[in-house]
């Protein structure tokens, strides 16, 4: 079964690519979840990813496939997307952030840019990038249940919750997603998606409505769990991979390289020790704290939990 959210990037793709209008059959013939359907759910489905797309700025037209007006497709008009001139610097930033960034693990490619007016693209043997991790189901099922308004249940650090959804954002190197219970409009709490697990969506559609003035930025820009004193950890790392640490912490500087060339003192500013250790730990052996204390047992129970 194809996930929400990847079907409807698929649709909306092919609508947009297609030289021509698309007929509905064509359509469930082509996009992946909808070609193993019967008639009735396929046109149900159908309808409702179409008022989907609808919600998010995009109208599907139904236009005749040729002069004589007998079948009739679908296409998007270009009225529904914005004209953008972009500047050499611009594009080539654009560039750099396609070849950095991957969606479920793999790189957009050039073509995206080459519509938007050509740019230089990155040299692809740089070793940079930065997993969306969107090979995970939840991003798509929380994308859904704020599209369609849907209560959301879920176990958060062991306790079960529920919350209707306002909004969803990957924020410095993990998916936040941020609502309210059922009943508390205003009470908005923040989750941190790696920590949830056993998502399910209700099945009541438009079953709430986030208040009046309500900005997901406001939520979402900060976490209310980061310390905004910035402190100082010290971190010896493979030499190969301190270009790593210094490219996720900017001011991250080099203090010492003692006497094997193979390893680097790092000294790594940081006000989030959660983000630091989870960033540190995809670095398995080839990162050790030395400093502050308190950070370093925090890796080491970290570490005894993997384990256990």
């Amino acid at each position: 079964m194809s996930r929400p959210l990847e079907r409807l990037i698929n649709l909306l793709a092919y609508l947009v690519d297609s030289p021509s209008p698309v007929t509905s059959e064509q359509i469930r013939q082509t996009i992946p979840g909808y070609d193993d359907l019967s008639d009735s759910a396929f046109h149900k489905k159908f309808e409702r990813d179409k008022a989907s797309l609808r919600k998010l700025g995009f109208n599907l037209t139904l236009v005749p496939t040729d002069i004589w007006k007998v079948e009739f497709g679908y296409v998007i008009p270009d009225e529904n997307f914005l004209s953008i001139d972009l500047t050499e610097e611009e594009r080539s930033a654009l560039a750099l952030a396609v070849h950095m960034v991957r969606s479920g693990g793999w790189p957009a490619g050039a073509m995206p840019l080459l519509k938007l007016g050509g740019a230089r693209v990155a040299d692809p043997n740089l070793p940079v990038g930065y997993s969306l991790g969107l090979d995970s189901d939840y991003p798509a099922l929380i994308f859904q249940a704020i599209l369609e308004r849907r209560v959301l249940s879920f176990s958060y650090r062991g306790h079960d919750r529920e919350l209707c959804p306002y909004a969803m954002r990957h924020l410095r190197g993990n998916w936040y997603f941020a609502g309210a219970e059922p009943g508390e409009p205003d009470q908005v709490r923040t989750y941190r998606m790696d920590r949830a697990e056993g998502f399910k969506l209700h099945t009541k559609q438009q079953a709430f409505k986030p208040p009046k003035g309500y900005r997901a930025q406001d939520v979402l820009s900060s976490m209310p769990w980061e310390d905004p004193v910035a402190r100082q950890a010290l971190i010896r790392c493979h030499t190969r991979l301190a270009w790593w640490v210094k490219d996720r912490f900017p001011g991250t500087t080099a203090v010492k390289y003692g006497s094997d060339p193979d390893w680097t003192t790092l000294e790594v500013p940081y006000t989030n020790s959660g983000l630091l250790l989870d960033r540190l730990i995809d670095l398995d052996d080839m990162a050790v704290i030395l400093e502050p204390a308190d950070l370093r047992a925090e890796m080491i129970d970290r570490l005894k939990a993997l384990v256990v």
